[in-house]
């Protein structure tokens, strides 16, 4: 049996009556918390896609327990529900391809300076293409600690494509890949109505590359924030493991960007807003003893189906790890396929 996400008002009420007293698991329930898991079955059968099961939405709204008076976010009720289903994948950061960016100053010295492309003088095109795919994996499919954590694989791919560059053979320029693994707990707040969010895990960002090209780092971080159905705030702050130096300069071995932290911080402040369909989010990065960071602004509304219009604007260092040390702004747009709310 699947549920589908254009359910009827009728068939809402027939179904949630078959999950709870049909499966016969009303009896395990506290009367206290029977509310709870009516409004998570609910929320979940309205907007679950059609592969969703009827037995996934009972078994993970089961966990839910004692959040009669607060907001829980529909992302974290749906994700709840479909993340034991062996035929989706479940998003972790945004989704989003832009076919059309600009970039005032495009980092040139990289390229240059290891004759990259020979002949050819700044050899990357202020125009080009930037997308991000970002996914996660339970690693653990009941509670550790407390109600509704978990364990989490986390890989966040993010792209950045010279497709304009047709004198250089349009390459990938540079490509980051974020692998990480982390315990997420959400927790229902009484006080405030809404959701707490804690995270803390350990993750690695390279770009894959090799001699004077090669860039990355490995952090421990543990963020907390607040959300609730139309807005969210979350700061991560990291702390980065430390890596030998580098014998000579062009040794493959030891530390690529000793100075990483001098541009790129010690955290990230995100926040997201949704009004009706349309979503605002923004990250900030900020080093105050040295004044360098960054800020990313988003803004997606609908087009067509699950289809988003996007449109983000970047401005400061490290969009990417290649540009960690070099400022610059972009503006770019396209399309999001996940987003945050």
């Amino acid at each position: 049996m699947s549920v589908r996400s254009k359910s009827t008002k009728v068939a809402v009420p027939l179904i949630t009556g078959l999950l709870i007293h049909g499966s016969g698991y009303a009896e395990s329930v506290d009367p206290k918390d029977q509310e709870a898991v009516n409004r998570c079955i609910l929320k979940s059968v309205e907007i679950a896609g059609p592969d969703v099961t009827a037995k996934s939405i009972r078994d993970n709204c089961s966990r839910i327990e004692s959040i009669t008076e607060v907001e829980v976010p529909t992302r974290v009720l749906v994700e709840k529900a479909t993340e034991n289903n062996p035929y989706l994948i479940t998003a972790h950061r945004q989704n989003y391809i832009l076919p059309i960016s600009y970039i005032e100053a495009p980092n040139q010295a990289p390229y240059e300076d290891n004759n990259f492309y020979p002949g050819i003088d700044d050899p990357v095109e202020n125009e080009e293409v930037k997308l991000q795919l970002s996914i996660k994996v339970p690693l653990t499919y009941s509670d550790v600690f407390v109600p509704n954590d978990a364990v989490y694989f986390g890989f966040t791919l993010k792209s950045f494509w010279q497709f304009y560059a047709s004198d250089v053979s349009s390459p990938f320029r540079e490509t980051n890949y974020r692998p990480e693994i982390y315990y997420e707990a959400p927790i229902p707040s009484t006080v405030w109505g809404g959701t707490v969010l804690t995270r803390v895990g350990i993750e690695h960002e390279s770009n894959g590359r090799g001699g004077d090209l090669s860039r990355s780092w490995n952090r421990v971080f543990a963020g907390v924030g607040f959300a609730k159905n139309d807005w969210a705030v979350y700061v991560q702050p990291w702390w980065r493991i430390p890596e030998d130096e580098k014998d000579l300069e062009s040794d493959p071995d030891g530390d690529d960007n000793p100075d990483i932290n001098k541009y790129m911080g010690y955290y990230e402040l995100f926040g997201v807003y949704k009004h009706e369909d349309i979503e605002f989010s923004a990250a900030s990065r900020f080093n105050w003893a040295t004044g360098y960071g960054a800020i990313e602004a988003g803004m997606s509304f609908p087009l067509y189906g699950r289809l988003k219009g996007f449109v983000q604007y970047f401005n400061g260092y490290g969009e990417s790890l290649i540009d960690y040390n070099h400022k610059q702004q972009r503006i770019g747009f396209g399309f999001l396929l996940t987003g945050i709310l």
